[in-house]
């Protein structure tokens, strides 16, 4: 196994910059996953990993090799498409073996690597059938026994789940984490899909319009986002965002004239000064408080056992949503009183960056 070295990558297609200067370490047996919008360049960073895209400008280092200018075979790495890439005329054991019979190595060493990795991923009974008589989920755990059996340094995933339905797509990311645990194999996975990231990372790369936003470990990144964009990309339903001014007392105000205890910041803000005040749903509170703010149910998404509640404080503003247990207690229409927790809040400056607060000493 190795690690994984980005240094500036860059990336053009005619007049159009996809990597805008892309540097990312992976760290020996960890478990990376690049999430961010489609056209992010997600993709084509991965690709450029592979070797299947020509970088423009920077370098890429797996363990103490440049393999900038390497060919895909040579760069000892093991790439898992969307789209499964099996041959659709070889059977799965063909498929897994193929990669190896073209790097001309001998039959027995072959059935060995076949035969583990086909025991690693339960398929041992599906080694004659054909990807025809496959469902999605039995296609993508032979993509997955094809690249294990090259022993890579890397694996690559480029949206490995994208194509299966909902249920297969939760039981698949265990598959994924289970997989990880047993072979330990450094690991550079890419998603659209933020419950993926946060269910599989170890450290999550949050790429927008080619450049890294923010890295940290899945944690640190929910509860610290470094920006909006970090902050309403990761978490679902996604984190409300009100505007603000900030006022004397430590408190602020919001749009509807109603103000709201701010947390202790490191460094105290002039009043007047405009902000995003930002909370996860499940930090907002609804029921009587000393600090409690009068809003109305405008909507309840029933999840069976949580509800999204969506409350606005007067006619024509965007709602916040709260998530909690559904009791049935609740009713569209119905005024509640709201409380939103200075110690919960996200504090964001008129650039969008995250205005540190004050650490507990």
């Amino acid at each position: 196994m190795a690690g994984l070295s980005i240094r500036d990558a860059r990336k053009s297609f005619g007049d159009t910059e996809v990597l805008k200067g892309v540097s990312i370490d992976v760290a020996d047996g960890e478990f990376a996953v690049i999430v961010g919008p489609s056209g992010c360049g997600k993709s084509t960073l991965l690709r450029s990993v592979a070797g299947l895209e020509e970088l423009t400008a920077g370098s890429i280092h797996i363990g103490e090799r440049d393999v900038t200018a390497l060919q895909p075979s040579e760069r000892g790495i093991a790439m898992v498409f969307q789209s499964y890439a099996l041959y659709p005329h070889l059977t799965v054991r063909e498929n897994m073996a193929f990669g190896l019979k073209i790097a001309k190595a001998g039959k027995a060493a072959i059935d060995a690597a076949v035969q583990r990795a086909a025991g690693i991923l339960n398929i041992e009974t599906l080694l004659e059938r054909k990807p025809a008589a496959l469902s999605g989920g039995q296609r993508q755990r032979v993509a997955i026994g094809r690249a294990i059996v090259r022993q890579p340094q890397i694996f690559l995933f480029d949206e490995p789940l994208s194509n299966l339905d909902a249920d297969l797509r939760v039981r698949m990311r265990y598959e994924f984490a289970n997989l990880h645990r047993q072979l330990g194999t450094t690991t550079l996975y890419v998603t659209h899909d933020q419950v993926e990231a946060m269910t599989l990372a170890d450290r999550i790369i949050v790429l927008r319009d080619g450049r890294i936003e923010q890295v940290g470990t899945p944690r640190e990144l929910y509860e610290h986002p470094a920006n909006i964009f970090v902050a309403q990309f990761l978490g679902t339903p996604r984190m409300n965002i009100m505007a603000a001014v900030v006022a004397d007392g430590g408190q602020a105000t919001l749009a509807d004239g109603r103000r709201i205890a701010l947390p202790p910041l490191a460094t105290p803000l002039t009043p007047g000064t405009a902000l995003s005040v930002g909370i996860r749903p499940e930090d907002v509170a609804i029921g009587e408080a000393p600090d409690a703010l009068p809003f109305t149910v405008t909507f309840i998404e029933r999840l069976g056992g949580l509800a999204t509640v969506h409350l606005t404080a007067r006619d024509g503003d965007e709602p916040i949503a709260c998530q909690l247990r559904d009791d049935g207690s609740l009713d569209e229409g119905d005024g509640v009183p709201v409380s939103l927790p200075a110690d919960r809040l996200h504090l964001f400056g008129a650039d969008g960056l995250a205005i540190a607060k004050k650490t507990r000493e």
